[in-house]
C-alpha cells in the first residue's frame, strides 16, 4: 500500500511539474535551472523535444552518480526521470497543450508554483527526478560544499547560460523568480505552511514566563539550567516549540515579564508529537 502511495506521488508530482513546463516555462524560454533549463534551451535553439533531451541528459548523470555515490537512487529516481520526460511530450503532442498566458512574469510565477508543487510531491513519494539533485551530491563529495549550495550554483549557471544564449538577461530575472518560487513551493508541500519555531528564552523570571506560555499559548515548555560563562551567574533557560503565528505573542510575553531577557528564535522544519502532527506511514 505504501509503495502504491509513493508511486502515486511520483506520477502525480511529475504530471504537475510537467504542466508547469508546458503551460508556462517552455513557451516563454524561462529556465528554472538544472537539466530542465538546459532542455528548454535545446528545445528553442535546436528544436530537440524537451522530454527527449531531458531524458538523454539525465542518463549519463545518473550513471555518473551511481559510480561516484553508489546505487542509492534506486528505481524511484529512474521512474521520476522517465515520467518527467514522458509527461511533457504527452501534454504537448497528444493533448496539444501550450501557453495559457501572454505575460512572461505570470508565466514565471505560475510555472515556478507548478514546478515546485510537482517536485514537492515527487520528494514526498521518496523519489527524485535526478539532474541537479545528483550533481549537487557529487559536488558535495568533491568540494565540501553543502548539497543545497551546490545545487544553487548549478541552477544559477544554467539560468545565466540560458539568458546569454537568448541574448536577453530579462530571462535570467524571470528564471530566478521561477527558481525561488519553486523552492518555496517544495518547502510548503513537504513541511506545510505553518512552520514551527523553536524558542530559547534566557531569563531570571522563568517561572512567570513559563506559566504565561502554557496558559496563553497552550504550549508546553521545558526549563533548563543555565550559567553565564563570563558572569558565572545562574539563569533559567526556557525551551519551547510554537507555531509561527504565535511568534509575536511570545515576544510580547517575554518583554512584559523581563525586558532584560535574551531570546533566540529559529525555524523548525519538522515537529512530531503532542500538539503537532504525528508521523503518518
Amino acid at each position: 500500500m505504501k509503495i502504491l502511495k509513493d508511486i502515486l506521488f511520483l506520477a502525480g508530482g511529475s504530471a504537475i511539474a510537467s504542466l508547469g513546463y508546458v503551460l508556462f516555462l517552455i513557451p516563454f524560454r524561462i529556465s528554472p535551472g538544472g537539466v530542465s533549463g538546459v532542455s528548454i534551451v535545446l528545445y528553442h535553439t535546436l528544436k530537440v523535444p524537451f522530454g527527449l533531451s531531458y531524458f538523454a541528459l539525465n542518463v549519463p548523470i545518473f550513471l555518473w552518480g551511481v559510480r561516484v555515490l553508489g546505487i542509492d537512487f534506486g528505481l524511484k529516481t529512474i521512474l521520476g526521470t522517465v515520467l518527467l520526460s514522458l509527461f511533457p511530450e504527452f501534454f504537448q503532442r497528444v493533448l496539444h497543450m501550450g501557453a495559457i498566458t501572454e505575460n512572461s512574469v505570470i508565466a514565471s510565477v505560475y510555472g515556478g508554483m507548478l514546478l515546485g508543487a510537482g517536485l514537492g510531491f515527487v520528494l514526498k513519494g521518496k523519489g527524485s527526478t535526478g539532474g541537479t539533485d545528483i550533481l549537487g551530491r557529487i559536488m558535495n563529495k568533491y568540494t565540501g560544499l553543502s548539497t543545497g549550495v551546490s545545487i544553487l550554483i548549478i541552477d544559477s549557471f544554467v539560468i545565466l547560460l540560458s539568458a546569454w544564449t537568448f541574448r536577453t538577461y530579462e530571462l535570467a530575472l524571470l528564471g530566478y523568480i521561477a527558481l525561488f518560487i519553486s523552492s518555496k513551493m517544495i518547502d510548503i508541500i513537504l513541511e506545510g505552511r505553518d512552520y514551527a519555531k523553536a524558542v530559547y528564552i534566557f531569563t531570571n523570571r522563568e517561572k512567570k514566563i513559563g506559566e504565561r506560555i502554557m496558559k496563553e499559548l497552550k504550549r508546553g515548555a521545558t526549563l533548563l539550567e543555565g550559567k553565564g560563562m563570563f558572569t558565572q551567574e545562574r539563569r533559567g533557560v526556557i525551551f519551547c516549540v510554537i507555531h509561527r503565528r504565535q511568534e509575536e505573542r511570545i515576544k510580547e510575553i517575554v518583554e512584559e515579564e523581563d525586558p532584560e531577557a535574551f531570546i533566540v528564535i529559529s525555524d523548525v522544519h519538522e515537529v512530531l508529537g503532542k500538539g503537532f502532527p504525528r508521523r503518518k506511514e
